[in-house]
């Protein structure tokens, strides 16, 4: 694996991990907008970040392999 390929899988990882924070942040206020609890709406809003960047990771195992 070349270091430009690496540099550019960092950063895909970084765009992954921001991502999710954001898919995260619109679970957590569309369980607010439902008027669930603020603990209830973290573990919504948390549930839903791990799952896109579950989503993410499982694209990059994909599209790697490829690219190689």
């Amino acid at each position: 694996m070349t270091v430009q390929l690496l540099v550019v899988l960092m950063l895909v990882l970084g765009m992954c991990i921001l991502f999710s924070a954001l898919a995260g942040l619109i679970g957590f206020g569309i369980a607010r907008l439902v008027r669930a609890p603020v603990d209830k709406a973290i573990g919504w809003g948390s549930i839903v970040a791990l799952s896109v960047m579950t989503l993410c990771i499982a694209v990059l195992a994909i599209v790697v392999p490829l690219v190689r």
